[in-house]
């Protein structure tokens, strides 16, 4: 198969997200980037992200981010109140993220509880990554992919993961710079490209303040991000979908 980047989506459009099928299978191949500096290793942080869609407040995300014997566990829980033909739709995922000291992935595990039953594991290793599926229908699937080992994990309708991006973009020293990434969920490798556009106005809770302006491209989208000087991400903004993720007081 030949060596190819994928289009990257993020933050898709916030349907009820049932793994009802199988996923095409991926191999990409990436070179190994090394940031600049060392990454910290405290890290730590937690949260509530107040999320919401055109306006209208959607679900939460309730997120801990620690270090744990050497490494770092981020962790959270997503609920949704989502309408769809009238009736009120339930979404409730666990995530948790397993990582070394430099921010790269271990480790990852995502179950939906509601309205199914869902779950996939994956491994991250130096030669190649595996990841396990079980559908909503019980359908197990595995898959295998080559992966760099620095590769960042950005999945479905997860905040807190764009806090480590945050980290190891700070790590890599100024300017432009292309991470690899992989939405678990959709068995999906690609590019993001993610700048620092300096000091920006940012509305929370009423308010207006002066933060840290972090922009992501990739092929299908664009994501701006709003850190303050200990690299938490206070907003997170996705125009194209009208998606929204503001940091609870």
């Amino acid at each position: 198969m030949s060596q190819k980047s994928t289009r990257l989506k993020l933050l898709p459009i916030l349907l009820v997200q049932l793994l009802g099928g199988m996923f095409a299978l991926r191999i990409v191949t990436f070179a190994r980037q090394t940031p600049a500096s060392p990454l910290p290793l405290n890290v730590a942080d937690e949260g509530i992200f107040d999320i919401s869609l055109a306006g209208q407040a959607v679900g939460t995300e309730k997120f801990k981010i620690r270090s744990v014997d050497g490494k770092i566990e981020a962790q959270a829980e997503v609920l949704f109140h989502l309408q769809k033909n009238g009736k009120t739709i339930v979404l409730q995922c666990l995530s948790n993220l397993n990582l070394d000291p430099q921010l790269h992935p271990i480790s990852y595990t995502w179950v939906q509880k509601q309205p199914k039953s869902s779950r996939l594991t994956a491994n991250f290793g130096s030669q190649r990554t595996e990841v396990h599926y079980k559908t909503v229908t019980g359908k197990e699937d595995a898959r295998e992919f080559q992966l760099p080992p620095d590769v960042v994990v950005l999945d479905d309708n997860l905040v807190h993961h764009y806090q480590i991006i945050a980290a190891r973009y700070q790590a890599m020293g100024a300017g432009k710079q292309t991470l690899h990434a992989f939405v678990p969920q959709e068995a999906l490798p690609g590019l993001l490209t993610l700048v620092d556009l300096g000091s920006s106005p940012a509305t929370l809770h009423g308010k207006t303040t002066d933060l840290r302006h972090l922009f992501i491209t990739t092929d299908l989208a664009q994501v701006d991000l709003w850190v303050d000087n200990q690299q938490h991400i206070q907003r997170i903004s996705v125009p194209a979908t009208n998606f929204e993720a503001i940091r609870r007081k």
